[in-house]
């Protein structure tokens, strides 16, 4: 055999060797983040090591915004591996698509982002309407508040 065909039959071989699926694993089992036992953290480790793009940061932006006020129980994984800090908003400001008063003797306020907030507390008022701009926010334990534009804060729980 030629010198030139023991070349290309190593290089054949050494690209076969790279491609097979045992050297791919191989590869990703001697990276750093493979060893981080925590899921999070592997996948925080691997976010750094290589950094998504510009596209993946929107869209968790635009999760982490539908799922905003969610019970645990009810919101989806938005961003594994990233600080809570950094994935959810503090805050939403949405306008009011409508305002209905038959949801059990309380007040239900549904935003056009398609969220639908029940006032809690009944002994704050505050003049909701449809089309007014509101702020939705993060109140103490858990709570949230929804800010008329009268400056009036209502405790809400999000129910859609």
């Amino acid at each position: 055999m030629s010198h030139t065909l023991r070349s290309m039959a190593s290089v054949t071989g050494l690209a076969i060797a790279l491609l097979s699926p045992a050297a791919a694993v191989k590869a990703v089992d001697s990276h750093a983040c493979a060893r981080v036992v925590g899921a999070a953290e592997r996948l925080a480790c691997y976010d750094h090591a290589f950094p998504p793009p510009p596209e993946v940061h929107e869209e968790t932006a635009r999760r982490a915004r539908q799922a905003f006020g969610m019970a645990p129980a009810q919101a989806r994984v938005v961003a594994p591996g990233r600080a809570a800090a950094q994935a959810e908003p503090d805050r939403i400001e949405d306008r009011v698509a409508a305002v209905d008063y038959s949801s059990g003797g309380r007040r239900r306020i549904s935003l056009e982002n398609g969220q639908s907030w029940d006032v809690v507390d009944t002994t704050s008022s505050g003049p909701v309407r449809q089309g007014d701009q509101v702020v939705v926010r993060k109140g103490l334990l858990g709570a949230f508040l929804l800010t008329t534009p009268a400056g009036v804060s209502l405790r809400v729980r999000r129910m859609r």
